[in-house]
């Protein structure tokens, strides 16, 4: 497997590193209480009781990573949960997380790989100090759909020279497609299945209601467009309406144009 050839990975099975592991995973989910409960999209197991023990591959300016998913739902997004370690020994150094498409996605063909499209970006500076695991919850802004069988891509990268760096924690049990770099940090590798970087992906049941989407398919295209025009005019409590303002006009189109997918 790709993993256990890598240069830049790290890991920890002390007694002592265990039970500081423990500690924190209690306690985390304690400390980031964030809001109402939202469905699973995508779920790991946390990085606790493995075999190998604490482990998993380094962000860094020479290395980024990035682990794949397919909702089996329609969903908007609400947040993504990472456990990271801290391989500098508590500079807590930066990580620039992002959701991406496949870049298979758009041609139909070729690797599964993240595309260079971002749907959201969060910039966080990791909690951990040392090889004790920290969840990292990065809240989505609202609004970025995840359609039910496509591929989407959580990417970790970092400017931060290697020794100083992240490191994304493995799951103690389970598989996943994952990818890493080459040396540059930049162009991937081919992915492969092997050990299942910690993720959790959340979301609300159903796409997002964008301005424009007038038939409610999670799009504002053609069909809506077409919509919009045939109810051109003093329209009362119709759809095509976007501003609610009694009549579907100029205004309503500006929206929808703006808002075109």
């Amino acid at each position: 497997m790709w993993w256990t050839s890598l240069a830049s990975m790290h890991s920890c099975d002390t007694f002592e590193d265990m039970r500081s592991g423990r500690v924190f995973a209690w306690i985390t989910p304690l400390l980031m209480v964030a809001g109402a409960a939202a469905a699973i999209v995508h779920q790991t197991a946390d990085p606790f009781g493995g075999f190998f023990g604490l482990w998993g591959p380094d962000v860094s300016s020479q290395q980024s990573v990035g682990a794949r998913f397919i909702p089996s739902g329609d969903f908007t997004l609400e947040r993504v949960k990472i456990w990271f370690m801290d391989n500098s020994g508590g500079a807590h150094p930066q990580v620039r997380i992002t959701l991406r498409t496949d870049q298979s996605t758009a041609s139909g063909s070729g690797p599964s790989l993240p595309s260079s499209e971002v749907l959201e970006e969060w910039t966080v500076n990791i909690q951990a100090v040392g090889w004790s695991p920290v969840q990292e919850v990065m809240q989505s802004a609202g609004g970025v759909a995840l359609r039910s069988g496509q591929k989407y891509w959580i990417v970790a990268q970092s400017t931060v020279q290697p020794g100083q760096n992240a490191v994304w924690n493995f799951a103690s049990v389970g598989s996943q497609f994952s990818v890493v770099s080459q040396t540059d940090g930049v162009t991937w590798q081919t992915g492969s299945f092997g050990a299942a970087l910690t993720l959790i992906v959340e979301g609300t049941p159903g796409l997002p209601v964008r301005p424009g989407d007038i038939n409610g398919d999670g799009l504002v295209n053609g069909s809506d467009l077409t919509m919009l025009l045939g109810a051109w005019g003093a329209c009362t409590s119709c759809a095509a309406d976007i501003d609610r303002d009694g009549e579907v006009a100029g205004s309503d189109l500006t929206t929808l144009l703006s808002n075109w997918s």
